[in-house]
């Protein structure tokens, strides 16, 4: 059992991951801070070797906690209420992290109380690789929208006071929720300029189902703001300057796609009539090329025809010598 002094309990909520999950836990292991205890919460997994793996985990002294399907948000908040460690760091069972992230971020959160979270820069890797380019954390963006992942290592204690992940918010941006919710206790947070946290782009994910379906983005971010007025109204004069900029670069934007449109439906229309053009002009040369095909067949027939006319009557006129000459041309035996 991991102490409670500086200890760090790693939270990993899955769901039928097997494909994926070895190489998580592995992330986890391999980490060169060794306070750490690891939580799975097994979500209803139903896929038979997703099953075996995490009972092959459990057997190797993992804990392996059992829901049925309660989404990330309440998996998470089980998992953390298992959870014997000072610092919580949830990470996906499809996710990993560099061997020194742990440390890291311990060394920084344990320097500074006004620190409520800790994270890093980030890479996607699997279907999409390259650099996560996130805005760098403020107040201001944050008010915004969220810039942090969920791999953030934070306080229990802050999580407790919070009241935990909101479970009520099942499309998803429970995190930034909870972000918002350690803000408002005068926190603040830190990133560690390196890439130490590497996140698995899929073919489907629940971020790319949350943001193709406009209602659900819609009254997840109004819940947001209903649970954090506090926070907004005490800072109102920056929530109206940040949303009055971001509406003005919005509307510049929007004007200039919709430049670039006008200009991509003219330039399709001239391409139309060029094409009309060219086919009239094409139009007699290609009347004379099937008239020239038609005329050289019908040639070939009369002369074939001809031909045969020819050999019928000067067979019996020339007699043997024409015979002759007529089989070695046309190699009759």
């Amino acid at each position: 059992m991991a102490s409670k002094n500086k200890s760090v309990s790693v939270i990993m909520p899955c769901y039928n991951d097997g494909a994926y999950i070895e190489e998580s836990v592995s992330s986890v292991r391999n980490q060169t801070y060794s306070d750490i205890e690891l939580i799975i919460i097994n979500d209803g997994s139903d896929d038979k070797k997703t099953v075996d793996i995490l009972e092959g985990l459990s057997k190797d002294g993992i804990t392996v906690l059992e829901t049925e399907k309660l989404g990330p948000a309440r998996a998470r908040n089980v998992g953390i209420k298992h959870a014997n460690g000072k610092y919580i760091l949830p990470l996906d069972s499809d996710d990993i992290i560099d061997a020194t992230y742990i440390e890291k971020a311990v060394k920084i959160i344990e320097s500074d109380d006004n620190i409520g979270g800790v994270y890093c820069l980030a890479e996607f890797f699997d279907k999409r690789q390259g650099r996560w380019v996130l805005p760098a954390y403020s107040l201001e963006q944050m008010l915004l929208d969220n810039v942090i992942f969920i791999t953030t290592l934070f306080l229990k204690s802050d999580w407790e006071t919070a009241g935990g992940f909101d479970e009520s918010l099942i499309h998803g941006m429970e995190d930034y929720d909870f972000w918002l919710s350690i803000i408002e206790m005068g926190k603040t947070f830190y990133t560690i300029p390196e890439v130490l946290f590497f996140y698995r782009i899929k073919s489907l994910s629940r971020t790319s189902n949350f943001m193709s379906n406009s209602e659900n983005v819609n009254s997840t971010y109004a819940k947001i703001f209903d649970n954090h007025k506090a926070l907004y109204a005490r800072h109102y004069d920056l929530t109206i300057g940040i949303m009055r900029r971001y509406l003005i670069d919005f509307s510049l934007k929007n004007y200039e796609y919709s430049k670039y449109i006008k200009y991509f439906n003219a330039f399709k229309k001239f391409r139309a009539f060029i094409l009309k053009v060219r086919s009239a002009l094409l139009l007699p040369f290609s009347f004379l090329k099937n008239f020239s095909k038609t005329a050289c067949k019908t040639f070939k027939r009369k002369l074939a025809s001809g031909f045969r006319k020819t050999k019928i009557f000067l067979y019996p006129v020339l007699g043997k010598p024409y015979r002759m000459i007529f089989k070695r041309k046309s190699g009759e035996k």
